[in-house]
């Protein structure tokens, strides 16, 4: 705050002499500013009676405190100390109140430097975040606290505001429609709706009626009840006329294209034991249904490119997924599904809605699982949340049921609008404590959204079919927290980000044990849904790629932190799972891996400690190492050509089809889940003899383990190769 005074010293209390506070006075070049004019006030030539001089005026500058209280007359300057002062050797300050008249221009200089240090602690704090978190959307408080501009739990996207138009461009609208064509497209969703595309021929041979009422109540059970984009009650009514017809003659191309999308998806949440390979010829199908070279695109070709990524997500082929929901995202664009736009229909309306969330949510969600940039941006996101009730109340000239939530769409959407800042978050080395503290109580505000038998806390019984949502949310803590036991963080950041692992696992050990009982059978939802199975049944089917990344990250914490207990509820989970899901065995094998090299530190009986050990560390970090700016165990490592030269795996881990990675590595030999449960065992019993100093805990007999040699990745002694042979774990090490 700029001062006219002359007297513009910065009197602080604990400040020294003028010399200290030249630097306030000065300006860009070192000068001092230009003083007022003084004519105003003097007396002219006229001999007019002079005014009375201001007080700044009277002298120079009151004496300094050492001058006044001798009496002396003080020559301090701006750039020097007063002649006494130097003589005598003492400071030349300024602090005593014996000049009341300067007390005012005192107090306004005082709070002008408390302005300066404020703003120079705000800066530095500022940058001091950004140094953590330079990627990162944040504001401060007024107390120069920094807030994460996370959204509002329960609120509603912020809307853009478009003035009205007082002009009537009718015509003008008519012109650009007529002459602008090949040059100017219409925006959506203004543009003409061209003729639908039917099926003239009877199509694709549709399945037997039995088979396609089952996939389509997997359907329903597994992924609509997450993402509802489709509206149940008209699609299958039109399903029921097309079989009653025996075939697709007659119907529109971009809805086959969907019918046999959901076959794909529901298969894929069968239990049938060549499922990957007819959902890979239900998606064949539904791309020779749909015409891909037309440049008008509707809502159900964004249906169909979100179900074909969703399909390939289950089937491990995690980089086609995303090229998939790309499409999605950009067809869903191009019609405007973004914008709140009108007027619709109540039906129409409301599907645009959830078709653009459930397209959102599913980009949040491969974005934070595969170490992705967003495809969609808040900023250009302007259309209102969808009602969070089941499709039968959505329907012309009906009214929806107030203040209920009958599906979990919006607990999903709660949890995946703050994705996209914590993807932002994940490119910094470190991710700050007071950070970490915000997305907390972002996360539980979520949980708070929640019915309450959701809450990891609750002894309730879960279906396993409803857990999607609250793996999101734990998932995106565990994936927040695990960032900061990279070796590019201190220990002290290390180690808390351990311990909130460990916790966010042990939570979900806790859901899972919960969803393991037999509930008895509920009535069907739809009328393709049929009771639920028992509780392995219920959880085989419904296991997705996201549920068993989840549980194979918590089971590797669980192992690291010796919490044998709830890694032994997470492999019974894994257990039931299987083969029924092709991610599985991927897992199993790297924590059968991960099990040999701790047994391979107790038979070395390694000094080091496990949370010290940067190669354990790096095990434990599992797929942050898939990252691009997560990693770090690839510098320094070899790139482009020079990988030819780096030793292949077995033959059996290559495959030229899509997909053949996964399905190849899923054949090749591993221990199996009774080997890593009786692995744990025996761990849990080293474990209280280490508590205890009992060595009575007898050895565990478990199968041996699979042929393949232990030495190439532990450097231990070579196992039995025969099958059916048993053998202690205490033999293995």
């Amino acid at each position: 705050m700029p001062t006219s005074s002359p007297y513009a010293h910065s009197y602080d209390s604990g400040t020294g002499s003028p010399a200290d506070r030249s630097s306030v006075l000065t300006d860009g070049n070192g000068s001092l500013p230009d003083a007022p004019s003084l004519a105003p006030h003097m007396g002219g030539a006229s001999g007019q009676p002079q005014q009375k001089r201001a007080y700044r005026q009277r002298r120079k500058d009151p004496s300094c405190d050492a001058c006044r209280e001798r009496k002396v007359k003080c020559d301090a300057s701006e750039s020097s100390s007063c002649t006494e002062c130097s003589n005598r050797k003492v400071r030349c300050q300024f602090t005593k109140e014996t000049n009341r008249r300067m007390s005012s221009i005192k107090q306004v200089q005082d709070l002008e430097k408390q302005l300066t240090s404020t703003k120079q602690q705000l800066q530095q704090l500022r940058s001091g975040v950004l140094k953590a978190d330079n990627v990162m959307d944040i504001e401060f408080d007024v107390s120069g606290q920094p807030v994460l501009k996370l959204p509002d739990v329960g609120g509603r996207p912020v809307r853009q505001n478009r003035p009205p138009v007082s002009q009537d461009f009718s015509r003008v609208r008519a012109n650009i429609r007529t002459y602008g064509a090949g040059v100017v497209k219409v925006p959506p969703p203004y543009r003409q709706v061209l003729p639908s595309s039917f099926i003239t021929d009877n199509g694709p041979a549709l399945p037997a009626k039995s088979l396609a009422d089952r996939l389509l109540a997997q359907y329903h059970a597994y992924v609509h009840s997450v993402l509802p984009i489709i509206h149940w009650p008209s699609f299958t009514a039109e399903y029921e006329k097309v079989y009653q017809r025996g075939t697709l003659r007659g119907s529109l191309r971009e809805w086959a294209a969907v019918l046999f999308g959901i076959f794909a998806c529901g298969v894929m949440h069968s239990l049938e034991p060549n499922k990957q390979q007819d959902a890979q010829a239900y998606v064949l199908v539904s791309q020779t249904v749909v015409d891909v070279w037309l440049d008008d695109f509707t809502l159900d070709q964004a249906r169909v490119s979100l179900l074909v990524s969703i399909v390939l997500y289950e089937m491990n082929s995690r980089s086609a997924s995303w090229v998939w929901l790309g499409s999605a995202v950009r067809i869903a664009q191009d019609i405007g599904l973004h914008i709140e736009s009108g007027p619709w229909s109540t039906v129409e309306r409301e599907m645009r809605r959830r078709l653009w969330w459930g397209i959102y949510a599913w980009d949040r969600l491969l974005s934070l699982e595969l170490g992705k940039p967003i495809s969609i941006h808040d900023q250009d996101c302007d259309v209102d949340l969808p009602c969070p009730v089941d499709e039968q109340f959505i329907a012309e000239g009906a009214r929806l049921p107030e203040g209920s939530n009958t599906n979990s769409l919006l607990a999903t959407i709660h949890v995946v609008r703050s994705i996209g800042q914590l993807t932002k978050t994940l490119r910094s080395p470190i991710v700050s404590p007071a950070t970490l503290e915000i997305f907390d109580r972002h996360f539980n505000a979520c949980l708070a959204t929640f019915p309450i038998h959701f809450h990891p806390k609750s002894d309730s019984l879960l279906d396993p079919s409803s857990l999607a949502p609250i793996v999101y949310l734990q998932n995106a803590r565990f994936v927040l927290h695990r960032h900061n036991i990279s070796p590019y963080c201190p220990a002290d950041v290390r180690f808390p980000a351990l311990d909130q692992c460990l916790m966010i696992a042990q939570d979900t050990a806790r859901v899972l044990s919960r969803c393991m009982h037999s509930p008895p059978p509920v009535a069907p939802t739809s009328v393709y849904g049929g009771a639920r199975n028992d509780w392995q049944t219920s959880l085989a089917s419904s296991a997705s790629t996201m549920l068993c990344t989840h549980i194979w990250r918590c089971l590797l914490i669980l192992i690291f932190r010796e919490d044998f207990a709830a890694a032994s509820v997470c492999v019974q989970a894994c257990k039931v799972i299987g083969d029924h899901h092709i991610a599985m065995a991927s897992c199993g094998r790297y924590v059968a891996f991960f099990l040999r090299i701790l047994l391979d530190r107790l038979r070395r009986n390694d000094s080091t400690p496990i949370d010290r050990d940067e190669e354990m560390l790096a095990y434990v970090s599992g797929d942050m190492q898939s990252t691009a700016t997560g990693s770090w165990i690839w510098q320094g490592s070899e790139t482009g050509t020079q990988l030819e030269n780096v030793p292949s795996r077995s033959s059996s881990y290559a495959s030229s089809t899509a997909g053949g990675a996964s399905r190849a590595s899923n054949d090749a030999e591993w221990e199996g889940w009774d080997w890593i449960e009786g692995t744990l065992q025996y761990l849990a019993g080293e474990l209280r003899q280490r508590s205890y100093g009992r060595r009575d805990v007898p050895p565990v007999r478990i199968a041996a383990p699979a042929p393949h040699k232990l030495e190439e990745s532990t450097g231990s002694t070579s196992r039995s190769s025969a099958p059916n042979s048993r053998m202690t774990i205490a033999n293995i090490i």
